[in-house]
C-alpha cells in the first residue's frame, strides 16, 4: 500500500485536537508495518514522518478556518504595525496569528474591520494616511496594499457605517473629517465629493449611528459635542449650537437603538448622556453621572453601559433607563480591570469585554453576565510588548 492510498483515510473535517489527529495518522501507519520487509524500514519511517507532517498541516488549517473562533486586530503605533489574534468563541483565549504583527503605516492609531471580514483599515496618525490591509480568508493574516490613501493631518480615529459602504477618518490637526466610499470588491478607498469636511479645532473622538444617518464629534477644548448628518458619505453640520458636556471629554459612543449618545469626561470623572432627535440628529442633554477616575472610553451592550476608567484601573457598569436614558450604577460596580485601561471593546458575541492597557502593554479579557451586566476577570490575556491603541473584533 502506498502513501497516497492511506491519505484517503484521513478525516474530511479535522475539527479534533491536534494530538488526537496526529495519533490517528500514526496508528494508521503502524498498521502497515507487518506488511513491510526489513529492507523497506527506512522508506516506512519516511512515509510515517510525511503523514504526521501532513496531519499537522491539515489540523492547523482546519483550526484557522474553524467556526469555533473569530478574529481581532489591534493597532500598535509604536511598532508601525497591526497585530492579529484568533479568539476562541467559548473561552476568549487569544492566540496570535502566524506572522503577527503585520506592517502598516507610520503610527497606526486606529483600526477597523469591514463587515465582510475581507479588509482591515488603519489610520496612520503620523503618516497622515490610511492603510488598506486585505485579510487572508483562511489564516486571518494581513498584507498591506500600497499605495496608502491620503488623509488629513493626524488621522486619529476611524469609523465605518454598518453596511461597510463608507469610511470616515477624524483628523485632529487639520480639524476635519475625511470621508471615503469603499469598493466592495477590492476594499479600495475613494474620497467622497467635498471631502474633507470641516469641524471645529482639535476634535478628539467621534462616533456614527448604526443607521449611518448621524455623526457626532467630541471637541475637548470646548467640552462639547457637534452633530452632523451623513448622506451618501457627505457630512453636513446639524443646525444649532453644539451641546455642552463635562470637562475633558475623550470617549464617545452611540447606543444600538440610536436613542442616546454617551460621552466619557476624563477631567471631571463623569459620563454625559445626550438624547438624539431621530429626525434631525440634534442632541439634548439628559444628565451627567459619576464614574471612576479619568474615564476615557464608553461601550454599550443591551441595557448596560460600560465605562473604562484609566486613572482608577477599573470599569464602571451602569444600567440605562430605556425611556429617559438615566444611568444607575449596578451592584458591585466598578470592577477591577487589572492594568489601566486605555480603551475597551465588547465582543460582538456579547460574552466578553476586552481592555487594552498601554501601561502593561497587553489585552485583558473580562466575561459579561448577560443578566446583571457584571464583569468577571478571566485568566485570558495577550501580552503584546508594545502599547496598543485600539482593537476591532469580527463577528
Amino acid at each position: 500500500m502506498l502513501l497516497k492510498d492511506h491519505l484517503i483515510k484521513l478525516p474530511t473535517r479535522a475539527r479534533v485536537p491536534l494530538s488526537t489527529f496526529v495519533s490517528f495518522v500514526v496508528d494508521e501507519v503502524q498498521m502497515l508495518e507487518p506488511q513491510r520487509t526489513r529492507r523497506y524500514t527506512r522508506v516506512l519511517h519516511f512515509e510515517r514522518l510525511s503523514l504526521v507532517l501532513v496531519a499537522v498541516g491539515l489540523a492547523a488549517l482546519a483550526g484557522c478556518g474553524s467556526a469555533a473562533t473569530h478574529t481581532a486586530y489591534v493597532s500598535l503605533p509604536n511598532s508601525n504595525a497591526v497585530a492579529a489574534y484568533r479568539i476562541d468563541n467559548s473561552s476568549a483565549q487569544l492566540t496570535a496569528i502566524v506572522g503577527s504583527p503585520y506592517p502598516a503605516g507610520t503610527s497606526p492609531s486606529s483600526v477597523v474591520v469591514h463587515p465582510s471580514k475581507r479588509f482591515a483599515y488603519a489610520a496612520n496618525q503620523i503618516g497622515n494616511n490610511i492603510s488598506l490591509l486585505p485579510i487572508n480568508s483562511t489564516l486571518g493574516s494581513l498584507t498591506e496594499t500600497l499605495p496608502r490613501t491620503s488623509a488629513g493631518l493626524a488621522p486619529a480615529s476611524l469609523v465605518m457605517d454598518t453596511p461597510g459602504n463608507f469610511l470616515f477618518a477624524l483628523n485632529q490637526v487639520s480639524s476635519n473629517i475625511s470621508a471615503y466610499s469603499i469598493n466592495s470588491g477590492s476594499g479600495a478607498l475613494s474620497p467622497v465629493a467635498g471631502s474633507p469636511f470641516t469641524t471645529f479645532p482639535n476634535p478628539v473622538a467621534f462616533a456614527i449611528t448604526p443607521s449611518g444617518k448621524f455623526l457626532y464629534v467630541v471637541n475637548a477644548n470646548l467640552a462639547s459635542v457637534f452633530a452632523y448628518t451623513v448622506t451618501s458619505g457627505v457630512v453636513r453640520a446639524v443646525a444649532g449650537l453644539p451641546v455642552q458636556v463635562g470637562n475633558g471629554p475623550f470617549g464617545i459612543t452611540v447606543d444600538p437603538g440610536e436613542k442616546f449618545v454617551y460621552v466619557a469626561n476624563s477631567a471631571d470623572n463623569t459620563v454625559s448622556v445626550l438624547s438624539i432627535n431621530s429626525a434631525t440628529g440634534a442632541l439634548t442633554p439628559v444628565g451627567s453621572f459619576t464614574a471612576g477616575t479619568q474615564p476615557n472610553s464608553v461601550a454599550v451592550l443591551g441595557k448596560y453601559l460600560y465605562v473604562a476608567n484609566l486613572g482608577s484601573s477599573n470599569i464602571s457598569v451602569f444600567s440605562v433607563n430605556a425611556t429617559t436614558g438615566v444611568l444607575t450604577q449596578t451592584a458591585n460596580s466598578p470592577f477591577s480591570a487589572g492594568g489601566a485601561p486605555s480603551f475597551e471593546v465588547i465582543d460582538p458575541n456579547g460574552k466578553f469585554l476586552y481592555t487594552g492597557s498601554q501601561s502593561t502593554t497587553s489585552i485583558s479579557v473580562m466575561s459579561i453576565d448577560s443578566t446583571t451586566g457584571a464583569l468577571t476577570t478571566t485568566s485570558q490575556s495577550a501580552s503584546i510588548g508594545v502599547a496598543p491603541s485600539s482593537m476591532s473584533v469580527t463577528k
